[in-house]
């Protein structure tokens, strides 16, 4: 009978059960025994070390042909316009290994968690934007398909560095939101670092992602009206 069908499995589930769990953890972490390993015994910490252009990397380096500061390790790229990749493995100066990124280039905010395997994306990942969020499968970096997952429940937009982030992942280990602690001045600098804004890293500073305020109730908005006009506080 009609009524004892079951219910299609959906052949994605444990692929999006996987990228959830990603989602909810930060990238990498720094002291993971991995990295004690003979491959990253000459991989030392630095921090905005260039790597490309208009780009720094912050994490594990190595010297090797492409540069004295070769992410290699834990770490993260940075690009001055509003892009981020955050990656738990680089080999020699590409990502390779799980990891995520986010942007906010030309005032659009969006963010991905998955795999990269020499630089490439590889397998399925997850992208978030428009309040939405999207299952994507690639092929040694070529997109294959995209279809519609869920609406996102999971991601805020950080009121200062405008990033989207999940608040359960925004911990003290780790600190991607980069700002400037100072507005910049008439000539385009910024007064904090003495950085241009046209030619800035994206920040000064490093911290946790600050969640926006909540919207006061409309009745309190309403309340603090009315004592306004009763005091003759308003315009006129």
């Amino acid at each position: 009978m009609a009524g004892d069908a079951k219910p299609k499995e959906d052949p994605l589930r444990e692929i999006k059960a996987s990228l959830d769990r990603q989602m909810r953890c930060q990238p990498y972490e720094r002291f993971d025994k991995f990295y004690e390993g003979e491959e990253f015994a000459d991989a030392l910490f630095t921090e905005l070390v260039p790597w490309g252009k208009d780009q720094t990397f912050t994490g594990l380096t190595h010297g090797t042909p492409k540069g004295a500061h070769t992410p290699h390790g834990w770490g993260v790229l940075e690009h001055h316009e509003g892009f981020m990749q955050a990656c738990s493995v680089w080999l020699d100066g590409v990502a390779d290994g799980p990891g995520m990124w986010a942007s906010t280039m030309n005032g659009v905010e969006q963010c991905g968690y998955g795999t990269w395997v020499q630089g490439k994306r590889h397998g399925y990942f997850a992208l978030v934007k428009e309040g939405g969020t999207y299952i994507e499968e690639y092929e040694t970096g070529e997109l294959k398909r995209r279809i519609k997952w869920r609406k996102d429940k999971l991601h805020t937009k950080c009121s200062r560095c405008g990033m989207l982030f999940v608040p359960l992942a925004n911990t003290a280990e780790e600190k991607f939101c980069r700002y400037h602690i100072s507005k910049p001045d008439y000539d385009g600098r910024y007064p904090c670092c003495g950085a241009l804004h046209a030619v800035n890293p994206r920040g000064c500073a490093t911290s946790m992602h600050v969640e926006p305020l909540p919207d006061p109730p409309k009745d309190a908005v309403d309340g603090l009206a009315d004592a306004t006009a009763a005091l003759g506080l308003g315009a006129g």
